[in-house]
């Protein structure tokens, strides 16, 4: 997204709409842009710069660390501000502070909400015996260590 700093009045100016993703150019093989970035922002001349401040919402497409299944993810940045100061020429592009902002409020292992919870075995817990299977290991061990004898 680009801002001509010659459009922009004394007051400031209102832009609400939607950049394409694929302007932001984001490859990550556990996230897809699929839908648009929405953009709610306000846009004043400060000097020779621009202050931008707003909101970007989305919906992304992530892949569970847990089960490896899709799940739409949103992304809500409800603080977005840029200060572009002494800006070269009539036009600044919000496109990298944009990408930049996305990609930090993406967790680093999306989780599905609905994703099975992880189990946590510790030496304080271990599994319950009396099962067949806890039998059968404790055959294999009685074995392997009659074979280092």
């Amino acid at each position: 997204m680009q801002i001509n700093l010659r459009h922009i009045p004394a007051e400031g100016k209102h832009y609400a709409g939607d950049e394409n993703a694929a302007n932001l150019k984001i490859e990550n093989t556990l996230y897809r842009f699929e839908e648009p970035i929405h953009y709610d922002l306000e846009a004043t001349l400060s000097g020779r710069g621009l202050l931008v401040r707003g909101t970007l919402r989305t919906l992304v497409r992530a892949t569970c660390v847990r089960t490896l299944e899709p799940f739409d993810l949103p992304v809500n940045i409800d603080d977005f501000t840029v200060l572009a100061e002494e800006a070269p020429g009539d036009i600044v592009d919000l496109t990298p502070h944009m990408r930049e902002d996305i990609l930090l409020a993406l967790p680093a292992h999306p989780i599905n909400p609905n994703a099975p919870k992880a189990v946590r075995l510790t030496d304080d817990a271990p599994p319950a015996k009396g099962s067949d299977a806890w039998e059968k290991l404790e055959q294999l061990k009685g074995k392997l260590d009659s074979g280092r004898k």
